[in-house]
């Protein structure tokens, strides 16, 4: 059942479709609000076509932006939501593999429908609630297919971008690609240079944070899109996607961590709609992929990511890396020394990756969490300027370290968090110091 927000979204749309219409033009809802109606899904923005020019549609409206006037586009503010308003038109010549040469105004919705990418993203409904569908988009939501519009190759030329959002809709939907648009993809693969690469991160993102993301990886790898970007992506990455591409292993959590079936595996992609968190995911797919944090912060970057995101996700794949799941003991030391390394909220994120991942130790970890007495220096009883005046010492680098040694000492409960005992501690750390350096 949609939601009362799409229902006023769709309402308020087919209203200024008839508004436009009293004025004597056509107009229409169309691409994916259309889409979206059909399959049920929540609907986010609302796309308007009409036969009237930007100039007879601001005319029309009393609020109005005039956000793409050169390909016909105007912003209609209507109870405080945006609609966007473009004039029917033909696309002609795409020499960059992005965006069109030449724009020409028609006069029949049809016409317009042409130039779209999907066949599901190419129809329209009128006020009175019939849908224009003259590609077959209604036979391809049936179906469960992507179908482009006329040959696939001819729209994946056009551009490139499309190669990546037929990936996208047949993960979200879990569509099937139809052979042709999978055959046009591998083929036309290499125009992928020509797309920014902040576009094409937008929609792996989308992707990543979508109903199938498992699907999308896979489709990305299988494919070989990604080694056609043009800012080219980490090497460690690369190698990694590219093993995939020929034999799509996996990995499994043992007791006590990752057990890897061999160097560098692909992670278990099935597992990534099992996290709720799209940063969560990202860094269960870059740990299965067994990327270093160096490798994961690079790979983050390129994709233009922002900084609190990739050091986030890094962060979370850097922790995994410094675990030593040798035994019990062992693990306990490393995630007590990883935590403290990198804070409560990194040490949490792991946690809820690792459940999503169906790991095991998952409780054994919180608990270890829940017990420490300590997690950052700020926890500490006894700040660097005491230090200072109690050891009558000058500040310095001494100083972190000194703190550093004192967490760790209260963090593995060989030493009590209160100001006396961390005040000797420190005394006796500092003559050790001195005798050494004498």
């Amino acid at each position: 059942m949609l939601e009362k927000e799409d229902e006023l979204l769709w309402t308020e749309g087919l209203d200024i479709v008839r508004r436009l219409e009293a004025g004597g033009y056509q107009a229409y809802l169309v691409g994916g609000c259309v889409r979206d109606r059909l399959l049920g899904r929540a609907i986010h923005d609302i796309d308007i076509a009409t036969s009237a020019t930007p100039d007879e549609v601001t005319g029309l409206f009393a609020r109005t932006l005039p956000t793409g006037i050169k390909h016909g586009t105007v912003t209609v503010l209507e109870g405080g939501r945006s609609y966007e308003v473009t004039t029917f038109r033909q696309e002609f010549g795409y020499s960059d593999s992005r965006r069109p040469d030449e724009v020409a105004f028609v006069l029949d919705v049809s016409e317009d429908l042409a130039r779209r990418d999907f066949t599901f993203n190419a129809m329209a409904i009128g006020s009175d609630g019939e849908v224009v569908d003259p590609f077959g988009g209604q036979d391809a939501l049936r179906a469960g297919v992507v179908a482009c519009v006329g040959e696939a190759s001819e729209r994946f030329s056009e551009d490139a971008l499309r190669m990546i959002r037929a990936i996208r809709f047949a993960a979200e939907f879990d569509f099937d690609l139809l052979p042709d648009v999978w055959q046009a993809i591998v083929a036309h693969r290499s125009k992928l240079k020509h797309v920014a690469i902040e576009r094409i991160s937008s929609e792996w993102d989308k992707m990543m944070a979508g109903s199938g993301p498992e699907q999308a990886c896979h489709y990305l790898f299988k494919s070989g899109l990604l080694e056609h970007v043009i800012d080219p992506l980490p090497e460690a990455f690369k190698s990694a996607a590219e093993r995939y591409r020929y034999n799509r292993l996996s990995w499994e959590w043992d007791r006590w961590g990752v057990a890897y079936s061999d160097e560098g595996s692909m992670g278990n992609l099935s597992q990534l709609p099992s996290i709720s968190d799209t940063d969560l995911r990202w860094a269960a797919l870059l740990t299965g992929m067994a990327l270093s944090e160096g490798d994961c912060l690079e790979l983050c970057q390129k994709l233009r990511l922002s900084g609190r995101r990739s050091l986030r996700i890094a962060g979370i794949v850097g922790l995994n890396g410094q675990l030593d799941f040798t035994d019990e003991d062992s693990l306990w030391e490393s995630w007590t020394l990883a935590v403290l390394a990198r804070g409560r909220s990194i040490a949490e994120d792991w946690i809820g990756m690792s459940e999503g991942c169906e790991n095991e130790a998952v409780p054994s970890f919180k608990i270890w969490l829940e017990e420490m007495p300590v997690t950052a220096i700020a926890d500490l009883n006894v700040r660097g300027d005491e230090l200072s005046r109690f050891l009558n010492r000058r500040p310095g680098p001494w100083v972190a370290e000194m703190l550093q040694s004192l967490l760790e000492g209260v963090a593995f409960g060989t030493l009590l968090n209160d100001k006396s005992s961390l005040l000797s501690e420190a005394a006796i750390q500092s003559t050790e110091s001195r005798e050494e350096e004498r």
